[in-house]
This record gives C-alpha cells, sequence and structure tokens, in this order.
C-alpha cells in the first residue's frame, strides 16, 4: 500500500538521517485524523516535485518530526498536459478537475465559454479560484502525486486563444471532428512543450470558439462515437494521452535524488512550518 503523503509548505532537500520537523497543519491531519505514530512511514512533499520519505520520531496533535529515509525529486513530464475546463453547473467542472488532477494533469485553464451556464462574477471570483485550487490541492494529495496543477486565470469566450503557447499542440474535444484524439495526437510536432486538451461546457462549445481556436493552430478531435459530459470528456482524454505517451507502459521514469542520499551529507534548510492535507 502506498504511503500517505501531506503537503509541507516551505519544504526543502534534507539529506538521509536529517529530522525534518512539521508544524500543526501537518501534523494535525497526520496524528488527530490518520492517527499516526511514532515509528510509521509517510511522505512529506513541496507541492513543486520534491518528495521526502520518512519515519515519525516524534507525534503530537500540533507538531510532528520526521526522519528523512529518502529525498527525491520528481522530473517534470514533458510535454506537459494541459485541460482547458469549461465552467458548469452541479460541480461538473470539479468533478472534472479533480479526476484530470488524478490521471496527471499539469495545468488548469477554467473557462467561461459562450455556452457556458455557470459563470464567475466580479464579487465571486475569488471564492470560485479558491474552491478549485483546494480541489487541485487535495486531488494532488490523495492521487500521491509531488506536483500540484498550475491553475491559470479565467478565460472568456473566445479569448481563451490568449491562452494558448508557443509549443502548444492544442486539441479541442467535438463530437462532430473528425479526426480522432490518437491520430491527432500522433501528429504532434516533434518539439511540443504542451498538450491542451479543451472541453466545452454542457451547450457545446459555440462555432465562433471553434473557429478561433482553429485559426490558432488548434485541431478538432474526438473521442469516440459516444458524447462524454464535461465533467468526464477531460479526464478520459487526458488518460488516453497518457497511454499514447507511454507513460502508463511497465517502464517508466523514476524520481532523481534531491540531495546525497548518504547520511552526514551536510545540514539542509529547515523545512516549512507544516502543510494541510
Amino acid at each position: 500500500m502506498s504511503l500517505p503523503v501531506y503537503l509541507a509548505d516551505g519544504l526543502a532537500p534534507a539529506p538521509v538521517g536529517e529530522r525534518v520537523a512539521c508544524g500543526p497543519d501537518v501534523a494535525g491531519h497526520a496524528v488527530r485524523v490518520r492517527r499516526m505514530r511514532t515509528g510509521e512511514p509517510l511522505q512529506l512533499v513541496d507541492g513543486r516535485g520534491l518528495r521526502i520519505t520518512g519515519t515519525i520520531t516524534a507525534a503530537a496533535p500540533d507538531a510532528l518530526t520526521v526522519e528523512v529515509t529518502a529525498c527525491t525529486r520528481d522530473p517534470e513530464p514533458a510535454p506537459g498536459l494541459v485541460l482547458v475546463q469549461a465552467l458548469a453547473k452541479q460541480d461538473r467542472d470539479l468533478q472534472a478537475i479533480e479526476a484530470a488532477t488524478e490521471v496527471g494533469v499539469d495545468a488548469v485553464v477554467p473557462w467561461a465559454a459562450q455556452r457556458s451556464i455557470a459563470d464567475w462574477p466580479a464579487k465571486k471570483q475569488a471564492k470560485m479560484i479558491q474552491r478549485w485550487e483546494n480541489t487541485l490541492r487535495a486531488a494532488t494529495l490523495q492521487a500521491r502525486r509531488s506536483r500540484i496543477p498550475e491553475l491559470a486565470g479565467l478565460a472568456r469566450g473566445t479569448g481563451l486563444t490568449t491562452a494558448f503557447a508557443p509549443g502548444d499542440h492544442v486539441l479541442v474535444l467535438h463530437e462532430e471532428a473528425a479526426v480522432h484524439l490518437p491520430t491527432a495526437l500522433a501528429r504532434r510536432p516533434a518539439d511540443t512543450a504542451r498538450i491542451v486538451l479543451v472541453v466545452g461546457p454542457e451547450g457545446g462549445i459555440a462555432p465562433e470558439e471553434i473557429a478561433a481556436c482553429t485559426e490558432a493552430g488548434a485541431v478538432p478531435v474526438r473521442l469516440g462515437d459516444t458524447v462524454l459530459r464535461t465533467s468526464s470528456a477531460g479526464p478520459v482524454g487526458l488518460a488516453l494521452c497518457q497511454m499514447l505517451l507511454g507513460r502508463w507502459a511497465d517502464a517508466h521514469v523514476g524520481s532523481e535524488p534531491a540531495v546525497d542520499s548518504e547520511p552526514g551529507a551536510g545540514p539542509a534548510a529547515p523545512a516549512g512550518p507544516g502543510a494541510t492535507r
């Protein structure tokens, strides 16, 4: 069974044998909720690829000490996977980014499409951003990931194209597309930096938005003969990408040591005050 993972803000690389102190945010969940005790193993991550594996040497509801047994940095995937998720009612957009994070998405772009029923009015935008960030954060730890997907700013209508960058291979999921996703993915340029999947709202993507994306170099693609909801289309498309990119094959690239693996390699910077999960 995989080890429990906790996000420790300010976590720094530490050599094997070093003891890392965590504050009440980590300790509260590990000790009070999960009832972890001295001698049990866990992992700490910083949300940017650093992963420390260790054993609890002291446990209290407001403080936790972990002795490091391994310190690694998970490599950043290349090409990166980006999900443009249209806003949707009944939290279907949150369901989509939660599952997408578990699948392995690297960045998420919220999109107020022309046919989106849900919206982020100015007075509620900060609250909605926080909900999306919390969802990405929780799903990251649930999936035992060390990197939290980046949340981009809200895009609106045809203005979505401003979120595309040089090196992006943009695929717009559309039920009437003639090209299937595997074919379009195989045709990506060799120097592709990011694969961007665009998922529209329940009412579909407006013709003007399709045209704008196509003019920006995007390719309309379809997943299959069935029509998926906005909450499932993105995660399914991302899972297919992971398979086609070979990331879910038997052979995979492991983590790289973040510091010298030998004990006594020198002092490391102190860890941050805590983490949340």
